[in-house]
């Protein structure tokens, strides 16, 4: 009985023991669970962390792939020094508890990484290209899932600085913020291969490629049209030719004040200023020094058409032009200069990085500079050019005409596009020397054109060889280069080291393939500047523009305001 009274007293003690320890017996317990959690902790971070290195992921041989990529990408080396690792991307970061859970289960599911190495999975370059899709996607849909974070632990929105920033960033980052869009749904490729591109193909081509127009009858006295097979040696001597005709000692890749001092260094020297008239009777004298200027730099082009503008799988901003009635201008006014120097020069454009000059013509300029007016009294209106001309070559694709400037615009909406686009509606990949040509005298169209309802581009001319007069005339199916009635006037001049063109037209119009101009209506217009006696695309071209008659639109970029005389 007493043996069953001592055992009994001591399980009760046992049991006072753990329900009311000494104080120190406590403290020992909590400071050795602190010690133990946090060598517990540290071990498992230590370990999270030499496995986040990049020379650990470089242990497996396939990864070394991935990591020559990065290596060649401003993420890796730039200007400041910074750069990018492996875990930075793949790994989430530990700036909140939450990401700590999630950076735990990125190293669990890190494990079938392991087996695929044993297993051979992506032992070799072509087997890694065979999955290479399917492992991008994997990452963007987590990516995406988490809203990017792992970009935004150094980008962010609220701390960019759009003065400092490409229009084009800055729209693109605007409509990201409207749009709920995160990093990824734009910046897919931009650390390593851009294997998106298969899947943007994949997907189909969502932009609004025109449908091929019905084949004009021939007319009597033209030859049958060729095949695509012996249009290419005309589009290639058209090339080769311009090619030849360019002086290489041009800068291609100057800035636009660089531009400017090297033009005006070529004209310096030259004959006395002349005057071409264009047309039989003097323009109405015009106090442009009243009158507000635009300075606009047309670009060159290269077989840039329209088809492959409004392809998202080539153009990135094809969507944004579509679906958010984006004007060309609100993300390329700023960069034109570098968009016509990367084609001029035979580089790869675009998010499919499509070469838009096969053949580069020596020495020619990316872009020009020009200053744009334009005003009306109660019965005309006047557009007004001036720019700086590259120095001339010794060689002649028009031996007519060391200039001609050519501006186009719709009735007030009437083409389709044209309020986003100006006058590229006209400008289609199945044009003469385009890469898709196979008639040599195919000129510019518009799908669907209709000229009884307006559908049509009206077509001023200014051409600067003597005894040309000025070109009056309208773009529907065809080019038309006559038949307009506008009372079209135009005068050009060279003055000192630069050319000054001048339109006057009357407002009312007044015939087949001429728009009346009104105060109840916005216009798109665009133009184009055949520089250096060059011809067909050889020229330089305006992104998409509007005008509208004492109309102010603020916030609207491509808008001009044509204010009264």
């Amino acid at each position: 009985m007493a043996d069953e009274n001592k055992c009994s007293e001591a399980k009760q003690g046992f049991i006072d023991s753990l329900l009311n320890p000494p104080k120190c017996s406590m403290l020992r317990m909590i400071v050795i669970g602190i010690l133990g959690g946090v060598i517990i902790w540290g071990g498992l971070n230590m370990g999270m962390e030499y496995t986040n290195r990049s020379d650990f992921c470089m242990s497996c041989h396939e990864m070394t792939i991935p990591f020559e990529e990065l290596k060649k990408t401003v993420h890796y080396k730039n200007r400041s020094g910074t750069t990018v690792q492996c875990a930075d991307c793949h790994v989430a970061s530990s700036k909140t508890p939450t990401d700590y859970i999630f950076k735990s289960f990125q190293k669990l599911m890190a494990a079938r990484d392991v087996i695929g190495h044993i297993k051979g999975t992506l032992d070799t370059p072509e087997k890694y290209e065979e999955h290479r899709l399917v492992m991008a996607e994997r990452v963007w849909e987590r990516m995406k899932d988490r809203d990017s974070k792992e970009c935004r632990n150094c980008h962010d929105f609220k701390t960019m600085d759009p003065a400092k920033q490409k229009d084009r960033s800055v729209t693109k980052h605007e409509g990201a913020i409207e749009d709920g869009k995160t990093c990824i749904d734009c910046h897919k490729g931009i650390a390593h291969k851009a294997v998106h591109l298969k899947q943007d193909k994949a997907k189909g081509q969502q932009a609004a490629a025109p449908a091929p127009e019905p084949a004009a009858p021939a007319k009597p006295e033209e030859k049958p049209a060729t095949t695509a097979a012996a249009a290419a040696p005309a589009v290639a001597a058209a090339a080769t030719a311009m090619s030849t005709a360019m002086n290489a000692a041009a800068t291609v890749g100057a800035t636009a004040a660089a531009t400017a001092a090297t033009t005006a260094a070529a004209v310096a020297g030259q004959a006395k200023p002349t005057k071409t008239e264009a047309a039989a009777s003097t323009i109405t004298a015009v106090d442009w020094s009243k009158v507000p200027t635009r300075q606009i730099k047309v670009f060159y082009p290269g077989q840039a058409g329209l088809e492959w503008i409004m392809n998202k799988a080539d153009h990135s901003s094809a969507a944004d032009i579509v679906e958010k009635k984006r004007a060309c201008a609100k993300c390329h006014e700023g960069d034109a200069n570098e968009v016509g120097t990367a084609i001029v020069t035979g580089k790869p454009v675009g998010v499919s990085k499509t070469v838009m000059e096969p053949n580069p013509p020596a020495g020619k300029v990316g872009f020009i500079p020009m200053t744009f007016q334009a005003t009306h009294d109660d019965s005309k209106i006047y557009f007004r050019f001036e720019w700086v001309p590259p120095k001339n070559s010794d060689k002649k694709l028009d031996p007519k005409n060391e200039v001609k400037l050519t501006m186009m615009f719709d009735g007030g909406g009437t083409v389709d596009g044209s309020e986003l686009n100006g006058c590229w509606a006209t400008c289609h990949v199945d044009l003469r020397t385009m890469k898709d040509a196979k008639d040599d005298k195919k000129t510019k169209y518009i799908t669907g054109a209709d000229l009884a309802g307006g559908k049509f581009m009206d077509l001023i001319q200014f051409r600067s060889g003597k005894g040309q007069g000025p070109v009056d005339g309208w773009v529907d199916s065809e080019r038309h280069m006559d038949g307009g009635k506008s009372g079209l006037k135009a005068e050009g001049k060279k003055e000192g080291n630069k050319w000054v063109v001048i339109f006057e037209r009357s407002k009312a119009g007044g015939g087949k393939g001429d728009h009346a101009i009104t105060a109840d209506k916005v216009y798109n217009f665009g133009f184009a500047l055949h520089e250096d006696y060059t011809n067909a695309r050889f020229h330089y071209v305006s992104l998409g523009y509007q005008f509208g008659l004492d109309k102010p639109s603020p916030g609207v970029k491509n808008y001009i305001d044509v204010q009264k005389q």
